[in-house]
């Protein structure tokens, strides 16, 4: 363990009255432990993911009216500080810490800390080579020249129980979809969707992916402001528009996106949100679509049951799951009793609409997991629902726990690691992973900065390893 002891005059470091510059809470990583008179943590210079080996500069951000002194120590690497900046040689572990130590005006003291993912320099393990290696491939096209791996969306899944991982990203200098495979040593890349003479289209910044256990791949995107679905038949792909020519397609409601899962005896199943060109303001819908066969859908206008006032729009808010016995997702509505916009779950089948209200001021849900037939997890910006699902879709119950004191970034993404959830989100620029440690208390990671739209994470079955997809400097990050 290094520690390094420095004392904050005022006139020095900080001034008494507080006229150190503020940074937007959102911006600045937050530690675990005593945080009295402790904003956070700022990263200096550095971009992307952690690695061993570089130096990366850090200041701690305190309250100077509630701290006199600082003192900095990490688990592990070399370290050397310099009033509230501190310079750290990153340690060849996976994992490290570093902490702060206060010395409050009133002699009190506290220990706040972070913890780090580091990755390794050399391609010693499947995660960085796999990342390297990505990083490194020229995206290939239809005239076999490059494309630009700029972007703002991904998806990562495992194959089931393989270590194989597929991923689908977006670029956006010159849109295009991607879908890559890693079998363990090489990515194979391929465009599926782009612009392109009398075919594709402009594909948004937005994807969301599924796949089977044995490798086959479904995607949903948006292009030209449609709702698409695409798959694999040999080793041509499919490309199918899923919502109608006689709705528009919305985006409407805050951060409204459509969303894939795979449903009933594993057909695609995807929600949108959508407006009838027939109807007038205040008539925002969900639409229900099932695949039966290639370019064969079925669509269903949902009609949520009370609670939800239906003279109002509704706006999806979240992904689409799968309980084994209906479609789960989130929306955001009036409630008809209060006329004020709560946040609910519906629960969908071909013969019944059934409706479970989060409850009211609650944060709406986003990124779901479905753990068992009868629990489902749904993030939301500030925390987590655990949700208790009944047959009977309104008797359900749920428990929610705060993740976040700041408001985070919509973007992120949960899963369930075997005994445990494991959630990332972005505060700023700066990428998180969360999940509770043996006391139940939740442990952050710092993962590095980011600059995606969109983040994912995927769980092996059977390890419980977890990696992830995010965007970092107009390139591809997978780790």
């Amino acid at each position: 363990m290094i520690r390094l002891s420095l004392a904050l005059p005022c006139l020095l470091v900080f001034a008494c009255g507080g006229t150190e510059a503020l940074k937007p809470p959102a911006s600045l990583m937050e530690g675990v432990g005593d945080t009295h008179g402790v904003r956070g943590l700022e990263r200096l210079e550095g971009m992307g993911t952690y690695v061993s080996g570089a130096t990366e500069r850090f200041r701690v951000h305190v309250d100077p009216a509630l701290v006199q002194r600082v003192e900095f120590s990490a688990s592990s690497g070399a370290l050397t500080a310099s009033g509230s900046v501190a310079e750290w040689t990153l340690p060849p572990s996976s994992m490290a810490e570093l902490s702060v130590r206060v010395v409050r005006r009133d002699g009190s003291s506290g220990q706040v800390s972070w913890q780090f993912a580091i990755q390794a320099q050399a391609s010693s393990n499947r995660a960085t080579s796999a990342q390297a290696a990505l990083l490194a491939a020229p995206m290939p096209v239809l005239d076999g020249g490059t494309l630009e791996v700029s972007g703002g969306a991904c998806d990562v899944k495992y194959e089931g129980t393989t270590t194989n991982v597929a991923i689908a990203f977006t670029t956006a200098t010159h849109p295009a979809l991607m879908y890559g495979r890693w079998n363990g040593s090489t990515w194979a890349l391929e465009v599926v969707d782009a612009m392109g003479f009398n075919t594709g289209g402009v594909v948004d910044q937005h994807v969301q992916l599924q796949v089977e256990a044995n490798g086959a791949p479904h995607l949903l995107y948006v292009r030209d402001n449609q709702v698409f679905y695409a798959t694999k038949s040999g080793a041509s792909w499919l490309r199918e528009r899923v919502d109608s020519a006689t709705e528009a397609f919305s985006t409407s409601g805050n951060h409204a996106r459509p969303s894939l899962t795979l449903g009933a005896a594993g057909a695609p199943s995807i929600v949108y949100g959508a407006r009838p060109f027939a109807c007038g303001f205040n008539c925002d819908r969900v639409v229900v679509a099932v695949r039966g066969g290639p370019s064969s859908w079925t669509r269903a206008v949902v009609s949520p049951a009370s609670p939800v006032s239906s003279n109002s729009s509704q706006s999806l808010t979240g992904d689409l799951t799968y309980d084994g016995s209906r479609l789960l997702f989130p929306i955001v509505g009036s409630d008809s009793s209060t006329s004020f916009s709560r946040s609910f779950l519906v629960g969908w089948t071909a013969t019944a609409t059934t409706v479970f209200a989060f409850g009211p001021n609650d944060a709406r849900a986003l990124d779901g997991v479905v753990v068992s037939p009868t629990r489902a997890l749904y993030r939301t910006d500030t925390g987590l629902h655990d949700v208790t699902l009944s047959s009977v879709l309104s008797s359900s119950t749920r428990a929610f726990s705060s993740v976040e004191q700041n408001t985070s970034s919509f973007t992120g993404d949960i899963v369930w690691a075997q005994t445990r959830p494991v959630l990332l989100h972005l505060h700023g620029s700066v990428l998180e992973l969360v999940s509770p440690n043996p006391a139940g208390f939740w442990s952050y990671t710092q993962l590095g900065s980011a600059s995606s739209s969109s983040a994912s994470l995927a769980v092996h079955p059977t390890s419980g390893d977890v990696s992830l997809c995010y965007q970092s400097g107009g390139r591809i990050m997978f780790q």
